[in-house]
């Protein structure tokens, strides 16, 4: 025993002294490497997210930009010949946008008839809710010298003005944009859409990411933006940076306003406590601003330097054991077989990163060990291939949703609806065959006898239908008013959607237009399911044999006006083609004739309780997912 001590010593000096070298030489090296790795991960990380918060502000500005567009679009269609009509535009974009703070349509003299005056009826949104409603020609004469007016005018195209605070009109910071009319090729007015940036700033201070701040800079380095009110509009990042002398600062300004700007992320010193700081920035292309999270570096880097001292105490472990097993493997030629029960009995409890060291025998044993390891990483490399699919699935259904909440904001939700008018009932439901549907319906009294009625499919699902569906809905409520007949009223939508539809998208709608006191239907049908008319007697009639043209494909396809009148106690029900074409596993579809029976069980129902039977029927017939969406409206007029 005496004689193997020594001898045992030195073995084990030889192989880990020579080992206890190269690993601590490895072990700087890979902690210099994953230091700088986890540094560039977490900049590329910060860097996406503010990018999707840019992107966020900047789909919200162009969905308020579509609005101006939208209604030149009708001005140039409709030739608008009185204010009156431009006024109830205008309350109509305010009442159906609520992101839109105001709308003004500014026209030059004769613009709406030979003899009219200079005109600029604008209407905005007031504390108490309501809306407030000004002539701008008449208690701002000056206004044709306004960027708002100017710019477009000059330019010949849709603008974004700067920031500005619009004294006597909105009285609020805002930022409006700006679509010139043209008529044969001569500039007669323009239309505008303001954002208040008071709402604006409030959505963004709450966005704290890592304890941060959020500001919104403007093209010319104007703070638009920031948690501190004193500097909104007040100064710039050029004018802090000069008087807090910091150059880095300055020098992040010139690549956030650069004509060609890029997301970056840049440390720079806190410009009030000279703490670091990592200022990340994006563009917002649509308005030329740059939108920027200002983080204090040591909180992302938190989570950095945690994340580096446990692999650094990983490798020592790692070191730790490897002498460890040279040690017992001198001394115990049985304790591979023993490591291997213990790494197997780590697997079993659930520890995936459990390895066998110190077999390096190329025998049984030696190959049983290498195939554990080996089984091991596989398996703890699809534990966390899985974990990450998982996440990243939950992210997404998780951004669906509340993008399915928005669109469902969009439909009328109120039950039930126009509670004051007794001479009808009303109901509708809209079941998603995704998160999103392309499906909709909408309702809405034009006057106080007659009430609007809409239901519609687009072509495709998800989030493109979706799109489609809330751009398709708000061309139909901008176009459609009490003069107009559903035909009409699809022509110009049809034209408006054909016009600017690269993807060659469609959508069918049935629209109609209800007198609520003599029972009488107006509609015209653009290439949508015919509805069905259930008589009090409990006939049950096809509405209409011709289903038209589908509408955002061809500009000036024709519409038919149709009639047809709901007698005391009739019921009229839209649906999509989410219900007829609902098929089964055997690939039987339930058809016009499976509606038929089902209208026939459920009629006697009220409107409130008819429609979710309905749905309910069609999903126990088909009894998987994978279909189409469902929805359905249902009037019936009050025996």
């Amino acid at each position: 025993m005496h004689a193997k001590f020594p001898l045992r010593i030195k073995l084990v000096l030889a192989i880990c002294l020579p080992l206890l070298a190269v690993y601590s030489v490895t072990l700087v090296v890979e902690y210099r490497r994953g230091k700088q790795e986890a540094i560039d991960q977490m900049k590329r990380w910060l860097t996406e997210l503010t990018s999707r918060y840019a992107t966020a502000v900047d789909g919200e500005l162009s969905t308020v930009s579509q609005v101006a567009r939208c209604a030149a679009d009708y001005i140039r269609t409709c030739h608008p010949r009185d204010i009156a009509q431009l006024q109830h535009m205008l309350r109509a974009n305010l009442d159906s946008n609520p992101r839109v703070f105001g709308s003004c349509i500014a026209l030059e003299k004769g613009a709406l008839s030979e003899d009219s005056p200079l005109c600029a009826p604008y209407v905005c949104r007031a504390a108490n809710g309501r809306f407030r409603q000004i002539d701008i020609a008449r208690d701002v004469p000056t206004f044709q010298r306004l960027d708002w007016y100017l710019l477009p005018k000059l330019l010949k195209h849709a603008a974004w003005t700067d920031p500005y605070f619009d004294e006597g009109a909105g009285n609020a910071l805002m930022c409006t944009y700006s679509v010139p009319l043209m008529r044969d090729d001569q500039f007669i007015g323009v239309v505008t859409v303001d954002i208040s940036l008071e709402h604006l700033r409030q959505d963004l201070a709450k966005i704290r990411p890592y304890g941060g701040y959020c500001m919104l800079v403007s093209q010319s380095g104007t703070i638009v933006s920031h948690p501190d009110d004193k500097l909104i509009m007040a100064e710039s990042i050029f004018g802090l940076a000069q008087w807090y002398d910091v150059p880095e600062l300055e020098e992040v300004g010139r690549q956030m306003i650069a004509e060609h700007s890029k997301p970056g992320v840049r440390p720079i010193p806190d410009y009030e406590t000279g703490d670091p700081d990592w200022i990340v920035y994006a563009p917002v292309r649509s308005v030329g601003w740059s939108f920027a999270t200002v983080i204090p570096e040591d909180k992302p880097m938190r989570a950095v330097y945690d994340w580096l001292h446990r692999q650094l105490r990983l490798l020592l472990g790692g070191l730790l054991l490897i002498v460890l097993c040279v040690l017992v493997v001198a001394a115990w030629i049985t304790r591979p077989l023993e490591r291997l029960a213990v790494a197997a009995h780590a697997v079993a409890g659930g520890d995936l990163t459990a390895q066998v060291a110190g077999i390096s025998s190329r025998d049984e044993i030696g190959q049983f060990a290498a195939t554990f390891n080996q089984m091991v990483r596989d398996l703890q490399e699809n534990v966390e291939a899985t974990i990450r699919e998982t996440a990243a699935r939950q992210a997404m259904e998780k951004e669906l949703q509340v993008a399915r909440q928005i669109q469902t904001s969009l439909l009328p939700t109120v039950r039930p609806p126009f509670p004051d008018h007794g001479e009808f009932s009303l109901n509708a439901e809209n079941q998603p065959a995704r998160f999103m549907a392309g499906d909709f319906y909408d309702y809405w009294l034009i006057q106080d006898d007659v009430l609007a009625l809409v239901i519609a499919d687009v072509v495709g699902k998800g989030v493109p239908a979706a799109m489609f569906m809330a751009v398709s809905r708000t061309t139909i409520r901008n176009f459609s008013s009490p003069d107009r007949s559903p035909a009409e009223i699809l022509t110009l939508a049809n034209n408006a959607l054909a016009a600017e539809n690269p993807e060659q998208m469609f959508v069918t709608v049935f629209y109609g237009h209800y007198n609520t006191r003599t029972g009488e239907l107006v509609f015209a049908n653009g290439g949508h399911n015919p509805p069905f008319l259930v008589r009090s007697d409990g006939r049950i009639e096809g509405l209409g044999t011709s289903t038209g043209p589908i509408v955002g494909v061809w500009e000036d396809a024709g519409f038919d006006d149709c009639r047809a009148t709901l007698e005391p106690g009739d019921l009229l029900v839209l649906y999509t083609d989410g219900v007829t074409e609902a098929h089964n596993e055997a690939g039987e579809f339930l058809g016009d004739e499976g509606f038929r029976r089902i209208l026939e069980q459920v009629r006697s129902q009220p409107v409130e309780e008819l429609c979710e039977s309905i749905v309910h029927e069609v999903d126990e017939f088909r009894r998987y997912e994978g279909q189409d969406d469902v929805t359905l409206l249902a009037l019936r007029r009050t025996p």
